[in-house]
């Protein structure tokens, strides 16, 4: 219920923005410009480069001018983290209609705030807090979240998987991205003929090879799991900048 209201505000703001643009098409951009504050002015400059054309540049201006005159929302009911993850998400590089679009609907997916995940095992938590990076940004995060706890909701536990004898750490719960985070990497704690891997303490099996893999290197997880909950996984290696197939034993 929560998501088709979501998505009902997304279709009716992109609407009211479409019939705002079109009302504003009849102007010309000088008169879009001089209507806007130093700050907008050069926003809607560095979004509308003159290298499009003229009727194109027009286009684009007239349109960012719209959009940069509504300004953006207010994010003062927002924690500060929470607050940092949106303006993470929407950068002004978007221009002012894609970025104003953007934080309106990061700002409306936490207004329920965070999904609730207290139903879920520790086990099960810490699946589903792999599954969702949060550098998905807030609005994907909260539906990707709120997808697999239904999908893990009555399921008695998560998958076994054969253990290596090392057990994988705690993963924290949940903290908003600072500006510079991503996702978790983990290290390869042991690696064997370019085919067998021990990672967070589960081991992984090339589905072919990956050549040049070594102890140390740091590895993202683009899919799967670094819990071994999975049943195959797509590695990223941040030195050799290579991916690689694996099995998750």
């Amino acid at each position: 219920m929560r998501g088709e209201h979501m998505r009902l505000q997304g279709s009716l703001f992109t609407i009211l923005a479409m019939l705002t643009a079109q009302l504003a098409a009849a102007e010309d951009p000088d008169t879009a410009l001089s209507k806007l504050s130093p700050d907008a002015r050069d926003w809607v400059n560095r979004s509308c480069s003159r290298s499009l054309g003229p009727s194109i540049w027009s286009s684009c201006v007239v349109r960012e001018a719209s959009a940069a005159s509504r300004g953006k929302p207010d994010l003062s009911g927002l924690t500060p983290e929470l607050r940092a993850w949106v303006l993470d998400s929407c950068s002004d590089s978007l221009g002012p209609s894609l970025a104003i679009s953007c934080l309106t609907r990061e700002k409306a997916a936490l207004a329920g705030g965070l999904p609730d995940m207290s139903s879920l095992t520790d086990e099960q938590e810490q699946w589903v807090s792999s599954s969702c990076s949060t550098s998905l940004g807030p609005s994907l995060y909260v539906s990707c979240v709120q997808r697999e706890s239904a999908a893990l909701r009555g399921a008695p536990s998560v998958p076994q998987q054969p253990s290596t004898g090392t057990s994988p750490a705690p993963r924290p719960r949940y903290s908003a991205p600072s500006r510079s985070s991503g996702r978790e990497s983990y290290e390869i704690e042991v690696a064997q003929n370019d085919e067998l891997f021990i990672i967070n303490g589960e081991k992984f099996e090339a589905q072919t090879y990956c050549l040049g893999w070594e102890e140390g290197d740091e590895v993202l997880f683009l899919e799967g799991s670094p819990f071994g909950a999975c049943a195959s996984a797509e590695l990223l290696n941040l030195r050799t900048r290579e991916k690689c197939d694996v099995w998750c034993e």
